[in-house]
């Protein structure tokens, strides 16, 4: 699809690569005064019902039209296992496929980002953002915003399971407070997870800020466009090269912006000649600028599942399967409501587990459902009734490195998470489980569970903990760090998201984080789309 009025003779204002959550709203953003804007994304329009039910993700879990199905390299703190890393493909980007849980992260992370030289990153500076961002459906605050273009909603009461409920309960007899609102004042505590769900549909970032903005003249979105390199004059960006159809075109503007992501973009940096030299030159590059931080300071939420089988009441796996299922399907095309609105999952808790901790180093989401992979490989509901927590490490110490396969820009990059290499990300989420395991044993949740399903009641000391998450743990899929802003030698983009050394070329999306935010990225993606964008044009939130 494209609207090719945006042309002219000398090409477009903006080049924006890249239709993912950042990308959508950078966009919008930029078209909004008349500029000229090309908006150009790898994958296809989304047009699946998977897409749009919140519990359809599972759908769109493995490789596919929405998905491009990466993995990382052998992990060396994992027992050599390779991570899946599903990205999203398509208007929306990872919007499309994610789990909808929309969390902001502490007001700490930002200020951190401030002291290590970004000026007007801090929390003061991105919360006008995320305010003006936002429509949130719950009750009025000074902390949340009304009107924005993303809702924010609350699972309905209707599929509030009563196992969640006792799960917040058994929280707060381990001294964890109820929150009703962790994207307020302060996220420590437990309670129902928010999602970008709207009147029972996955919100998504295509929906919520492209789509209004499609029939603007000077807007042109060109899908199933792959971008192989940006173009140079010099040092200044001049306009990219990108195949469609088979056959390869090119485009000029006279700044290019790249949205395409933590794996993404700093790929697409390599293969365009920025980035470190003898990377570049191992693969025939020519380097344009050796820039030594591309695709360094990779960081992700290292996950891991809690699985403790229980009664039928206590889970929804039966309601998930069969023929109940097929009655839910129906509920939700008739109505948009029911179990199938339902997002990732349901409750959560963000809690300090290590002692010199002051404020959440992990979260805890809970839900009341497990999952498993059936004799092809597909990820399922669970065939017998219980339910699961995950464990995830909200400030991982480890760092990762995106790395080019080759020079051809079809390849996928090689992914190092690098997991578990921080003996302070060991000490963590062992000290995790052992609070998640008190969680259960507390009643109410206590009265729900059977048995420990995973890891198991053999698993008990700190070794054979570890060695569980060694062998259990998974990405959340939260990609960050990779073209970092900053000042130190390994920055990539300035705090003004400009790549140093070259002109015309700016990247705004998760990459940039120098530090990665403490809970799901797509809000906080957002706001860095949302502000890039305002930095580009000279205005204010």
């Amino acid at each position: 699809m494209a609207s090719q009025s945006a042309r002219s003779a000398a090409g477009f204002d903006y080049i924006v690569i890249g239709a993912g959550s950042a990308g959508c709203i950078v966009a919008r953003r930029l078209s909004e005064d008349g500029s000229r804007v090309l908006l150009l994304e790898a994958g296809p329009p989304a047009r699946s019902l998977w897409v749009s039910m919140p519990a359809g993700m599972s759908k769109l879990f493995t490789p596919g039209v929405h998905n491009w199905g990466y993995a990382t390299e052998a992990e060396p703190h994992l027992g050599g296992r390779t991570v899946y890393a599903p990205r999203g493909r398509g208007l929306g980007g990872s919007s499309l496929i994610n789990g909808m849980v929309y969390v902001r992260g502490q007001r700490e992370d930002y200020e951190t980002w401030r002291q290590l030289g970004n000026a007007g990153w801090a929390w003061a500076d991105v919360l006008p953002y995320f305010k003006k961002l936002e429509h949130r459906a719950g009750a009025p605050s000074e902390h949340r915003g009304r009107g924005g273009e993303i809702w924010v909603s609350d699972s309905a009461d209707a599929i509030r399971h009563p196992v969640c409920h006792d799960f917040i309960e058994a929280c707060a007899r381990n001294g964890l407070p109820r929150n009703e609102d962790y994207n307020g004042e302060d996220q420590e505590g437990a309670g129902f997870l928010q999602f970008s769900i709207r009147n029972g549909v996955r919100h998504d970032a295509a929906t919520a800020f492209l789509a209004p903005a499609l029939k603007r003249p000077n807007l042109a979105v060109t899908t199933e466009a792959l971008v192989h390199r940006i173009a140079f004059d010099g040092r200044r960006a001049t306009g990219v090269e990108y195949s469609t159809n088979g056959e390869m075109r090119s485009a000029r503007a006279r700044e290019v912006i790249m949205c395409a992501g933590a794996l993404d973009s700093p790929k697409l940096l390599m293969l365009s000649g920025i980035g470190p030299a003898e990377e570049l030159r191992s693969h025939g590059i020519a380097v344009v600028h050796d820039l030594p931080g591309v695709g360094h300071n990779l960081q992700d939420h290292f996950n891991t599942p809690y699985t403790c089988r229980t009664a039928s009441a206590s889970s929804v796996n039966e309601e998930l399967r069969g023929l109940r299922l097929l009655r839910h399907g129906a509920h939700y095309l008739l109505a948009r409501k029911g179990l199938l609105t339902m997002g990732s999952s349901q409750a959560y808790a963000f809690a300090r587990v290590m002692p010199t901790a002051s404020r959440p180093d992990i979260q805890i989401n809970f839900r009341p459902v497990s999952w498993e992979y059936d004799a092809a490989g597909i990820h399922v509901v669970g065939t017998s009734p219980a339910v699961t927590a995950s464990i995830g490490l909200l400030r991982p110490h480890a760092r990762g490195r995106v790395r080019l396969r080759s020079a051809d820009a079809h390849d996928a990059p090689r992914i190092h998470a690098n997991y578990l290499d921080s003996m302070a990300d060991c000490d963590t989420v062992v000290a995790g489980m052992h609070l998640l395991r008190k969680i259960f044993a507390t009643q109410p949740l206590k009265s729900h569970v059977l048995a420990e399903q995973a890891p198991g009641d053999s698993c008990r000391s700190d070794d054979e903990i570890l060695d569980y998450f060694r062998r259990a743990g998974q990405s959340m899929h939260h990609w960050a760090g990779t073209c970092k802003m900053g000042t130190d030698a390994m920055a990539v983009v300035d705090d003004r998201l400009r790549v140093r050394g070259v002109d015309a070329l700016r990247v705004i999306d998760a990459s940039v984080m120098p530090l990665i935010t403490s809970g799901n990225t797509h809000a906080p993606t957002l706001m860095i789309g949302a502000k890039g964008a305002d930095l580009v044009t000279g205005r204010s939130p």
